[in-house]
């Protein structure tokens, strides 16, 4: 750099290498901010006939978390390290959720928000409600539509089954203020997640893997993969549908509001509000 006027110094490099090095910059957080926020205004401006049947398969499929760990805990030895490799099941939900682009709530939890932050109207508060509210209900009626399957009509053997039970057995110990607890950081993880996603191009998917095993080993809160283990519960009388709902699934949507929108969204909106211009 010259010590003159401060101006950086040109390299001797080709046009292509030029372009080579342009390419290869990572994206600015203003630029990702934005990539998210335009996702966002994209989903609050989709029928919602369509958030609701993408929000239905998205929880039936997230209904494979709790099924692949049963499974696995299932084959596994009885010993100290079994959670250790089960938990990797819970990841498939996810998987195929976020790369299939279903409709997750907690996914929800950020981008439609960014596009309220940047121009607060009552119209964006309203449908992104709306949107919230649809989507929200849509996953748990697809969770329960696939574990009442599963239960009753013989898609599972008895032994997984149990598995299953067993696998889920600890949500119903839990209270609801530790549900709103343990639900923040799965909320902001999820929301860091969708973030950086936003500028990966490569490993999508050990990204992915990584931070919902992360979910499953701290034993966070997910409103979504945690109902189907709930459900469950609550169709063999291991837990009332009071509880399901008083216990599990409100302070939970709670804890993951609070941890995706009331942390996450936010500072990653006022590190970039001096950079970015709102909406006309």
């Amino acid at each position: 750099m010259s010590d003159t006027d401060g101006q950086d110094e040109e390299l001797n490099l080709t046009n292509k290498e030029k372009a080579q090095a342009r390419k290869n910059l990572r994206s600015t957080s203003p630029v990702i901010f934005e990539t998210i926020r335009q996702e966002g205004i994209e989903e609050l401006e989709r029928p919602l006939f369509s958030l609701w049947w993408s929000g239905v398969a998205a929880g039936v499929v997230m209904s494979l978390s709790l099924y692949s760990k049963g499974y696995l805990h299932h084959h596994l030895p009885d010993e100290a390290w079994r959670s250790i490799i089960s938990n990797f099941g819970y990841c498939i939900g996810f998987v195929l959720v976020i790369l299939g682009r279903l409709q997750l709530f907690t996914e929800n939890t950020v981008k439609p928000v960014l596009p309220l932050l940047v121009t607060p109207t009552l119209w964006r508060l309203k449908t992104m409600m709306q949107l919230w509210a649809v989507v929200l209900v849509a996953n748990l009626v697809g969770i329960f539509f696939s574990v009442s399957l599963v239960d009753t009509a013989g898609l599972a053997l008895p032994h997984q089954i149990d598995a299953f039970l067993e696998v889920s057995h600890h949500l119903a110990e839990r209270s609801a203020l530790a549900n709103i607890g343990l639900g923040v950081p799965a909320g902001f993880l999820l929301a860091s997640l969708v973030w950086a996603l936003a500028d990966s191009k490569d490993g999508r998917l050990l990204l992915i893997v990584a931070v919902t095993y992360i979910i499953a080993l701290g034993e966070f809160s997910h409103v979504v993969a945690g109902s189907a283990e709930v459900f469950l519960l609550a169709l063999h009388g291991d837990m009332t549908y009071g509880a399901v709902f008083g216990q599990f699934i409100l302070p939970t949507l709670l804890g993951n509001i609070l941890g995706g929108t009331g942390l996450f969204a936010l500072i990653a909106y006022g590190q970039v509000r001096h950079e970015i211009q709102p909406d006309e």
